[in-house]
């Protein structure tokens, strides 16, 4: 079984290889430089488009180069899968911290907790879904573009003049060596604080993108949380070694 896996994971990037070199190749060139089978070369296009890796039209497929250079971009079926596993751990008349991450924001969506009140430092609230039964509340602070995150020292202020019970965080990276990190100097802190002042359940949500990788400042360590959601993707001894720090790590199919 883990031969068989391994297979396909060396052909998967074999084809993002010959991809990133040619850009656009027809699903018929691709197999066959690949040395494998239509029906074979499909059900790997299905699962690199699902990734977000490649982009597919109809009889040729594209390497997904903004996939690889921004963060604000991704994978949006397994976002929103890692987004509604949030939802289990959201309790009625709860106080969520919620930082500047797409995903994190995304979990809002699919709330089905009453009364809840979310703290955010993400202006992208304002054009999310919203509850009448829920109190939102911006930290305030100097927003930065093109992400429209408050940051600075009256959002940091706000924040620790807080509790919340829950927080949901996001981030460019989480490695074993390095922690949780992101690229933004000045959300590191943001992030931190909301960790900090949370007492009950801190939820970390990241994609198979993010695990093993690290990014430029660091949040926290990685043992801080409770959980960790992320996607069948990820890699399994990455999981097993944080699984070994006391995290849960929760996969979507």
């Amino acid at each position: 079984m883990k031969s068989s896996i391994d297979t396909i994971a060396t052909r998967h990037e074999k084809i993002l290889s010959i991809l990133k070199e040619k850009k656009e190749m027809s699903t018929e060139q691709l197999a066959s430089d690949i040395g494998v089978s239509l029906s074979t070369i499909r059900r790997d296009l299905n699962i690199l488009e699902e990734k977000n890796d490649v982009i597919r039209k109809y009889g040729y497929c594209i390497y997904n180069e903004v996939n690889h250079n921004y963060d604000e971009t991704g994978p949006e079926t397994i976002k929103k899968q890692i987004g509604r596993a949030v939802k289990d751990y959201i309790r009625d008349y709860n106080t969520v911290f919620i930082n500047s991450s797409s995903t994190a924001l995304g979990a809002l969506d699919y709330f089905t907790a009453k009364h809840l009140t979310i703290v955010t430092n993400n202006l992208k609230v304002a054009y999310s879904s919203h509850d009448n039964e829920y109190n939102y509340i911006l930290t305030g602070g100097e927003l930065r573009f093109p992400k429209e995150v408050l940051v600075g020292d009256i959002a940091t202020n706000t924040i620790t003049s807080m509790n919340a019970d829950v927080c949901v965080i996001g981030c460019s990276g989480v490695s074993i060596e390095n922690g949780v990190t992101t690229k933004i100097f000045h959300e590191a802190k943001i992030n931190e604080l909301m960790i900090n002042q949370t007492f009950e359940c801190r939820i970390l949500v990241a994609d198979h993108r993010k695990v093993g990788k690290t990014s430029k400042f660091k949040i926290s360590d990685i043992s801080i949380f409770d959980y960790l959601i992320t996607d069948k993707y990820c890699p399994t001894d990455i999981i097993k070694q944080i699984e070994s720090m006391g995290v849960t790590v929760i996969q979507v199919q």
